[in-house]
């Protein structure tokens, strides 16, 4: 299954890109899994995806929301700063 990301903010920092194709090993995991995924691959980010929205197709989903195959998901940390 391959899931396109887009990441926002301080996380494009952390990964080094602003886009990312995953090809991921099951069918359908959830975006919680995604967040376990990423944090394995980019360990920066552990401190970080507790606090991330994710945006699938450009709604706002919950953790246990599952992904699909060509899915599009937006990864945004929260805003500060004034």
């Amino acid at each position: 299954m391959k899931v396109h990301l887009t990441f926002y903010g301080v996380l494009k920092q952390e990964v080094g890109s602003r886009e990312l194709t995953l090809t991921l090993p099951q069918e359908m995991i959830s975006v919680g899994e995604l967040s376990q995924h990423l944090i394995a691959r980019y360990p920066t980010l552990e401190g970080r995806m507790s606090s991330v929205a994710v945006a699938l197709n450009d709604e706002l989903v919950r953790a246990d929301h599952p992904l699909r195959d060509g899915d599009h998901a937006s990864l945004l940390p929260p805003v500060s700063g004034g």
